[in-house]
């Protein structure tokens, strides 16, 4: 759904639940209360409550690498997460370090509106925005919902990977792939993995060809599969797979750059995000900053979680696959067990 939709959609939600909704206001600390329960201090005064959820989204907290406090002054830096519109920044050259979905589609951005662009890839895979006929985002949230049902789902993945890209695509236009070697192809200069600084020139990896040979194999060797058996062991009508193939072109790609010489006036760290539940003072979360739970449900009495990456699912964070996680916890706390 385009923003105002996605707007509109929250809005009548909770109008219908009759909720009372507190916006603009911010928690700054959660902690056990004496009696059981939690004490919650907000912008807008405390509270206390029998059961507390947390539902703070996957992506709270923007991550800039360190490198970026040893760019030179001159250069205005922003992180993909405070970008609105090439018209808002400074004349020149743009370089965007990143190349998962941000990075992917700011510089479609910056490139429809005439401006220069070098990006910094990373590893993010690319996918098909359609795939057999359908929203390739429909079939990852038909594997969440259905495809236990059949006995076909993608598996949970390791600690680091609930943190992994999310496939290389835009809702722009209807909808469509995003290319690197496409972008390349219209005048994008693509380097390699940033890897530092050396007096003032940036370092990249010297990797190029083989990097844009992962990004393009990964699609095919996790995601296609497990939605082709989904597809015959639930029975669906779908036509075959008719993409196109990527090509064979190579971009050159230099694995030095220097910022003045290369015209760049901006950098825009499209470097993902991290959970932060700073505010969160009770001893639940993992080693990476994830809360410890079973089904959403935490390892403290009367707290849960919903909304995180692959907290049960693929598409446990998304507003489409959230919802069987809500239900098994609002079964939970409403005392009737798993609905």
């Amino acid at each position: 759904m385009p923003r105002d939709e996605v707007v509109a959609y929250l809005r009548r939600y909770a109008k219908e639940t009759a909720a009372p909704v507190q916006t603009s206001t911010e928690a700054t600390s959660v902690r056990a209360g004496t009696d059981g329960g939690f004490l919650v201090d907000t912008s807008r005064g405390p509270y206390r409550a029998r059961h507390l959820v947390l539902a703070s989204g996957a992506y709270p907290k923007p991550y800039l690498p360190p490198a970026a406090a040893g760019m030179p002054g001159t250069v205005r830096q922003i992180h993909a997460d405070a970008y609105r519109s090439p018209g808002l920044l400074p004349g020149g050259a743009v370089l965007v370090i990143g190349s998962g979905q941000s990075g992917g589609q700011i510089t479609e951005d910056l490139l429809e509106a005439g401006r220069e662009v070098h990006l910094a890839i990373s590893s993010c895979p690319e996918a098909p925005r359609r795939y057999r006929g359908r929203d390739t985002v429909y079939w990852i949230i038909q594997l969440s919902l259905r495809g236990p049902e059949v006995g076909v789902w993608l598996p949970q993945p390791p600690p680091a990977g609930r943190f992994a890209c999310n496939p290389l695509v835009s809702g722009r236009h209807g909808g469509h792939d995003i290319c690197l070697r496409s972008l390349a192809r219209q005048g994008v200069r693509l380097h390699g993995h940033f890897e530092g600084t050396d007096d003032g020139v940036l370092v990249f990896s010297d990797d190029v060809p083989d990097r844009l040979a992962g990004i393009e194999a990964a699609f095919g060797a996790r995601l296609q599969p497990v939605i082709d058996a989904f597809i015959s062991t639930a029975g669906i009508a779908a036509p075959a797979d008719d993409r196109p193939g990527h090509g064979r072109f190579v971009p050159a790609a230099e694995p030095r750059l220097d910022l003045a010489a290369a015209g760049i006036s901006s950098i825009i760290w499209a470097t993902g995000y991290r959970l932060d539940f700073g505010w969160l003072d009770l001893p639940v979360l993992d080693d990476w900053g994830y809360p410890r739970h079973r089904r959403g449900a935490v390892e403290h009495p009367g707290l849960y979680a919903v909304g995180l990456p692959w907290l049960t699912a693929h598409a446990s964070p998304l507003l489409a696959g959230v919802g069987r996680d809500a239900a098994y916890i609002a079964a939970q706390i409403a005392g009737r067990g798993t609905p």
